[in-house]
């Protein structure tokens, strides 16, 4: 991707330095600036570099929620967001011992709880999209029928004291960065009678969490097995949290069967029955957030990662 591109990459410093190919194929997609990836200036300076316009830095990439909030008022630059291919979503831990999280009512119950709306407004400042399953409205494989968990904390508690959950305290592990999230996670868990407690992932995970928040990256049509999300569920999942499943092996072995022409059909199956059996905990699609400067204009790559095929910049 870098060589065809540009036609010369300085690999050899503190910096990469790519300069225009006059000669590349496709004009539509020809680079027309030359562009540095400094891998020296750290990425609050950048930031800052951004908002006062000193004209060092004109991109940064993959901004927390937090820095995006915290951004200042400024004529030189601004945040940009782009919907990303990506979800933040919340796996149960149905391994540990007696984990009532194998029974999909608890689950369920928990996903009733959960204002995903005040969620994503409080934990995130409203970087994102609420979502019904894994996979974004719009993207190949989702169900447009679908529609986001109920917010039911009446019916949640019911559920929770029907199972004798209730009183309990819910350790989630997540990234620092999602903090906030699990913070207004917490608020709507007390609102059922449950507590809620945040340990980062950068530490040694306890092996009685409850909830892992992960990041799920959806890389269809491209590649539509994806959609099953058997890291999580499958049988040969390197991330699952919870026993075999064979209903949803039995759905994964359909789609490997299926002809192209109807894979998108079981994909929205396999959707449906995520959803059905609460899977997961289902919260939001997050933006990618730049600071971009007001020198340039920026058209990130329709991805969750900051890929330089579709990326561009004008200035």
């Amino acid at each position: 991707m870098l060589t065809e591109g540009v036609s010369l990459i300085d690999s050899r410093s503190d910096r990469v330095v790519m300069e225009p190919n006059p000669t590349y194929w496709n004009p539509a997609r020809r680079p027309t600036v030359r562009i540095v990836y400094d891998n020296v200036i750290g990425k609050d300076e950048g930031i800052k570099s951004v908002a006062v316009g000193d004209g060092q830095v004109d991109v940064v990439f993959d901004l927390t929620p937090d820095e995006a909030k915290s951004f200042p008022d400024s004529a030189h630059g601004r945040i940009q967001t782009k919907k990303a291919k990506a979800i933040l979503t919340g796996v149960f831990n149905e391994n540990r011992p007696d984990s009532p999280w194998r029974n999909p009512e608890a689950r369920r119950a928990i996903n009733l709880a959960i204002d995903q709306a005040f969620v994503l407004e409080h934990g995130a400042y409203g970087y994102g999209t609420v979502i019904p399953a894994f996979i974004q409205p719009g993207r190949y494989g989702a169900d447009p029928d679908m529609k986001p968990m109920p917010h039911d904390p009446e019916g949640a508690r019911r559920t929770l004291d029907g199972l004798r959950l209730g009183g309990q305290e819910l350790v989630f592990v997540a990234s620092p960065a999602w903090k906030g999230v699990v913070d207004a996670i917490g608020r709507c868990l007390g609102k059922v009678g449950l507590g809620c407690r945040f340990v980062s992932a950068k530490d040694e995970t306890p092996a009685e969490f409850d909830v892992k928040l992960e990041w799920y990256f959806d890389w269809t049509p491209q590649y539509p097995a994806a959609c099953v999300h058997r890291e999580f569920f499958g049988r040969d999942a390197t991330l699952r949290q919870g026993p075999e499943d064979p209903k949803f092996d039995a759905l994964y072995e359909k789609l490997l069967h299926t002809p192209e022409t109807e894979t998108e059909g079981v994909v929205r199956e396999v959707e449906r029955y995520l959803q059905d059996e609460a899977k997961a905990l289902f919260l939001y699609a997050p933006y990618t957030l730049f600071a971009v400067s007001n020198r340039v204009e920026f058209t990130p790559y329709d991805t969750c990662m900051s890929e330089l095929a579709e990326t561009r910049i004008k200035g």
